[in-house]
């Protein structure tokens, strides 16, 4: 009697194993076959983005960076040194933004119309706007596309992507 059941308990494992084998299968080959996913930037074109200042186009920011009214702060994470950048430009990271901002605060006033740039989509960018916003500052937008829309169009750039 005991060896009938064991039997039958081996012989439901060996099922339940082929059923998790078979599963695992089946959802890998539905994984490849998939749709196209959501492209993981977004564009403000497709989607309406609440972000907490106004996006500024690519042949405006053009044309304010060439009246020179306007600062440009890169909000990129990482070495400023080590990477292209809009010429001019200086750099104020979320992670560092205090002491970013400490460095730069004798020549920048809360009056002063400041363009941000990152990569391309402009939601890490909005952490820097925000706390801009929070210290008192008026005049503050980002550049839509980033720095990859202002390269693409040819744009000027300072310094080049280094790699160690």
């Amino acid at each position: 009697m005991a060896l009938l059941n064991r039997d039958r308990w081996e012989q439901a494992s060996r099922q339940a194993w082929r059923l998790v084998v078979l599963s695992v299968a089946a959802g890998l080959v539905l994984w490849a076959l998939r749709p196209d996913r959501l492209p993981i930037l977004a564009d403000p074109d497709v989607y309406a983005l609440d972000l907490p200042v106004p996006l500024v186009s690519l042949p405006e920011a053009r044309a304010l960076y060439e009246e020179g009214r306007h600062l440009f702060v890169d909000t990129r994470p990482g070495d400023p040194d080590r990477r292209a950048a809009i010429p001019g430009s200086f750099a104020i990271a979320a992670a560092t933004f205090a002491d970013d901002l400490a460095a730069v605060m004798d020549f920048i006033y809360p009056e002063d119309p400041l363009i941000l740039y990152g990569e391309a989509t402009p939601l890490p960018v909005a952490t820097v706007a925000v706390r801009f916003l929070e210290r008192g500052y008026t005049d503050v937008r980002i550049l839509q596309g980033g720095l990859r829309a202002w390269r693409q169009a040819g744009g000027p750039l300072s310094g080049e992507d280094r790699d160690e």
